[in-house]
């Protein structure tokens, strides 16, 4: 049996499903935590959670173009494809799970995980593939997308290390195509999204038509998350998302020649007060039937899944969608806002606040992506 995570084209489908399920699947948490501040409190951590709020939307885009370059539409409209919270994320993490809630230390060091730098091949356990660690029961993880995967008794530790493998299984795919005189990447590049497209403030959409793009594609989420080689910044001055939130941890700035872990810019306020008190994972059925805030999560929890539906739209052709959709994220705060600041009767201490909670059915195909280019899709399954 071969080491690597993916040794199929099927393999390489279904981890880039989860990629673009696990980018998804932080944004409820920011978005959440975002809308938790009080207006005008707290603009060192508004601003840090929006930038990273934007990057992931960047993310997501980035593994949609590399699984269309590849020949598949991904299907943000799948059933399961929102995560029921709390949640472990789909890269399989087991140490922590992932809660909508209000900004909080707890909440914070919950960031702190989802972004964590990896583990690199010398921390790996009983030598298996690169960034992954060895897991005796897999019962817990949501894998929905990559249950089918033959090296069954892994999982990773960070996304970074989930990324690694997907460019580990790119190079080897693509050799094993080169070989026979074909390539992998049979999409239609009328699918790709460019920077005409989409504007992230922080990186560039990279448009993907071969090995080359594909993981340089890949390499901008893993540097702009955790950054590359544990480096604070980035080769523009950027930081990562990893480090953007040890910040708000240590309320000081990063600046350059600091030290993983000892920033020394200037400090800031970090108040864990000023924020409304969101009952954590909050549910439809926590809300008395016929009342005003019953309502008022439906009606978020419908707009929600018209973002998705954009956002799919975009992925599929068409591209122009894509131009409102960031600020359509952000405008969900107007159907949250009629939550967050609003004891629950039955719990009148913690207030209401989104429950994404997109019902099966509502969303449509139960298919995770779909095959739209006839090309190089059978693969034997190849052993070291």
């Amino acid at each position: 049996m071969s080491e690597r995570i993916v040794n199929t084209i099927e393999d390489l489908y279904q981890m880039l499903d989860a990629a673009i399920q696990l980018e998804h699947a932080t944004i409820p948490p920011y978005l959440t935590a975002l809308y938790s501040i009080y207006p005008e409190a707290n603009l060192e951590a508004t601003a840090t959670i929006r930038a990273v709020l934007v990057e992931e939307m960047l993310h997501m885009t980035l593994s949609a173009n590399v699984l269309n370059a590849l020949g598949r539409h991904p299907n943000l409209l799948s059933d399961g494809f929102v995560p029921t919270f709390p949640t472990y994320l789909p890269d399989g993490e087991r140490d922590f799970q992932v809660s909508i809630s209000c900004f909080s230390a707890d909440t914070l060091e919950t960031f702190l995980k989802i972004e964590r730098p990896g583990m690199s091949q010398k921390h790996s356990q009983s030598g298996g593939p690169k960034g992954c660690v060895t897991r005796a029961d897999h019962s817990k993880f949501n894998l929905d997308a990559i249950k089918p995967l033959k090296s069954s008794t892994y999982s990773f530790y960070s996304i970074g290390d989930f990324y690694d493998a997907i460019i580990e299984g790119i190079e080897f795919l693509e050799a094993q195509a080169n070989e026979c005189g074909e390539t992998i990447f049979v999409g239609d590049p009328k699918f790709q999204v460019s920077n005409k497209y989409y504007y992230s403030g922080g990186g560039s959409v990279v448009e993907v038509t071969d090995k080359a793009s594909a993981i340089s594609a890949l390499k901008l989420v893993i540097e702009q998350g955790e950054g590359l080689s544990k480096e604070i910044f980035d080769s523009e001055g950027e930081i990562s998302h990893y480090y953007r939130f040890e910040q708000l941890k240590f309320g000081r700035y990063y600046q350059l020649g600091d030290e993983p872990g000892k920033p020394t810019g200037p400090k800031f306020d970090v108040d864990y007060d000023k924020v409304y008190p969101i009952k954590s994972n909050p549910k439809l059925a926590d809300f008395p039937d016929n009342s005003a805030l019953l309502k008022a999560a439906q009606d978020f929890n419908q707009n929600y899944r018209k973002f998705l539906v954009t956002i799919n739209a975009a992925f599929s052709g068409q591209q122009n969608l894509l131009l409102g959709a960031v600020c359509g994220m952000f405008k969900l705060k107007e159907y949250a806002s009629q939550l967050i600041r609003n004891p629950i009767p039955t719990n009148p201490q913690l207030h209401a606040g989104p429950t994404f909670e997109i019902e099966e059915g509502m969303t449509g195909s139960a298919s995770r992506s779909q095959t739209v280019t006839p090309g190089y899709h059978e693969r034997k399954e190849v052993v070291q």
